[in-house]
């Protein structure tokens, strides 16, 4: 259970931090699972490291140097991290933490906060926006078959599924049939009983509830049904029905592209644009993108033209694959490129770099 002090340092960064101040109140209830805070007192050091995508870390009180690769920053207080936070070398390497007074720090993992970001504009992408229909897209997103698919293959599962509803005592399936849909409890309770190898009759190994998930075993396997659901209460459940599931899983809906790829498709035509927020575009991007903020786009669309074809990216993948299906979606030539700028091997830029190239020509002029 979170201490009182952690709420309110929590509501804290979720009030006044970039991007937290951008997520819906549904994401901001898993943030506590991204992040983690570190008190230090006055004079305490602290080596800490990133993950795989330069993680990001916020000052939340107090003030304190950060040094890197031999170089030394100092924050003198929260301000200095709001609207752009500190970006923390990739593991292996480390950053050592100096307090110069008592602080809180908060180490956030980028990752998963794409990710956060990423399922917000998924959300907003149903036509849709009663609470009911909220929660059936939320057990579709934490179902273990779908859980680690791209976002917009999600989405799209649950635009392809059917509302089945079964009445108490019912079975929803049975041993020895063929599998013909994947099934997650929207309402509702049910059993689970299997054969054991040396039973005579079928043993119940499982109750299921509201976001359990069963029947994925023979869709994939393409053997029979191994096992039996009953149901203990009318139910209310969401289907994928065989030919669907397939799909989702087999044929992922949005097309990526490898870096090398993307490069020789950008000297050749394609457009690229960047998905991420104006701090990160700043700090670094890839020559000649342009910046449309994801939580931007469907009201920038008319920017872009329908002729020309697109290159989408942002840091790891998870913004650029939503940016895709949206622009997929309204007929746009689209790709997204395959881990991000993160994973990619050529040059980037900063802002400032390129403003400044332009006056230092001036100036010998």
């Amino acid at each position: 259970m979170m201490s009182v002090k952690m709420e309110r340092v929590l509501d804290n960064l979720s009030s006044n931090y970039m991007p937290f101040t951008l997520l819906s109140k549904e994401r901001l209830s898993e943030v506590v699972n991204i992040v983690r805070f570190v008190e230090l007192r006055e004079g305490e050091i602290l080596q800490i490291r990133g993950g795989q995508a330069n993680d990001y870390l916020y000052v939340v009180e107090g003030s304190l140097e950060v040094i890197q690769c031999g170089s030394v920053r100092s924050f003198t207080g929260p301000e200095d991290t709001r609207s752009k936070p500190f970006v923390l070398p990739s593991a292996p390497a480390t950053a050592t933490i100096i307090a110069r007074a008592d602080s809180i720090i908060c180490h956030a993992d980028r990752e998963m906060l794409d990710n956060l970001i990423a399922w917000d504009e998924v959300v907003h992408l149903s036509e849709e926006s009663d609470a009911e229909l909220h929660e059936r897209l939320e057990l579709v997103r934490n179902s273990l078959v779908f859980r680690r698919l791209p976002l917009e293959v999600i989405e799209t599962a649950f635009k392809r599924m059917e509302i089945v509803e079964v009445k108490a005592g019912e079975n929803i399936i049975t041993m020895g049939e063929e599998g013909d849909a994947y099934y997650i409890i929207s309402k509702g309770t049910a059993e689970t009983y299997q054969m054991g190898l040396y039973d005579d009759k079928p043993t119940k190994v499982a109750d299921l509830g509201e976001g359990d998930a069963f029947g994925c075993e023979a869709l994939i396997s393409g053997n029979r049904r191994s096992e039996t659901v009953v149901a203990t209460s009318d139910c209310t459940l969401l289907a994928l029905n065989h030919e669907a599931f397939d799909d989702m899983i087999r044929n992922p809906l949005i097309k990526t592209v490898h870096p090398n790829v993307a490069k020789t498709m950008a000297e050749t035509g394609y457009k690229l644009i960047d998905v991420r927020y104006a701090e990160e575009f700043d700090d670094h991007h890839i020559p000649g993108a342009i910046l449309i903020p994801l939580y931007e786009l469907r009201n920038r669309m008319d920017e872009l033209d329908p002729d020309e074809r697109y290159i989408v990216y942002c840091h790891a993948g998870g913004r650029s694959a939503v940016a895709t299906l949206i622009l997929a979606q309204n007929q746009f030539d689209v790709v997204s490129l395959e881990g991000g700028i993160r994973d990619w091997p050529f040059e980037t830029v900063a802002t400032e770099d390129e403003v400044a190239e332009p006056a230092a020509r001036v100036a010998s002029a």
